[in-house]
């Protein structure tokens, strides 16, 4: 069954946590529910509440793992993966998707499904979906390395649509196509 996901990026995700205005959430009308696989959000709150919540987690952990990132590629730029192929932390020129950031939007709303179990549960979060690049554009090496409490079955499916996303374009160093982890946050959403 699918129904529709609001995928946000990062950059999107800081609007709408500034839009919102930084609202204190009231402890007796916050209920979660955590298990050791997921986070249950009590139908007390709003829609608003929510993403507005969602939407903090993934900026939080998102900057973690930028500067997590960016400390890594200072210490090696490089590493060998498990093929013993030269793989960049970081490049020169980033991969991006074919048509950019929108068409990326657009394939993941037109492929992700969201699982039964989640949405009969009201499971959502944001899942950081690790991955490899390779220099003639293919995604391989698909992984869940995040720490964030999210359901395994939003985590099985984010890794089913990545793996079978189509070409990326190759990011280069020194004008070279070249093999670059990537990060991608998956947002499941219920509406």
């Amino acid at each position: 069954m699918k129904k529709n996901l609001n995928i946000f990026l990062l950059a999107v995700c800081l609007v709408a946590l500034q839009a919102c205005g930084g609202k204190k959430e009231n402890k007796e009308e916050t209920l979660a529910v955590e298990s050791s696989d997921a986070t249950m959000v009590a139908p007390k709150l709003t829609p608003e509440e929510r993403r507005a919540k969602i939407e903090k987690d993934k900026a939080e952990r998102a900057e973690k793992r930028r500067l997590s990132r960016e400390e890594t590629y200072k210490t090696s730029p490089t590493f060998k993966d498990e093929n013993g192929n030269i793989v960049y932390n970081m490049s020169e020129v980033e991969p991006t998707f074919n048509g950019g950031t929108q068409s990326l939007e657009k394939y993941l709303k037109d492929n992700l499904i969201y699982p039964k179990e989640a949405q009969d549960n009201q499971l959502e979060g944001t899942v950081f979906v690790d991955f490899v690049v390779a220099k003639d554009g293919m995604v391989r090496g698909v992984t869940v390395t995040d720490e964030g409490d999210v359901d395994q079955s939003l985590r099985m499916e984010a890794i089913r649509v990545v793996s079978t996303m189509p070409k990326w374009v190759a990011g280069k160093q020194q004008g070279k196509a070249v093999d670059v982890k990537y990060s991608l946050p998956i947002t499941f959403q219920l509406f």
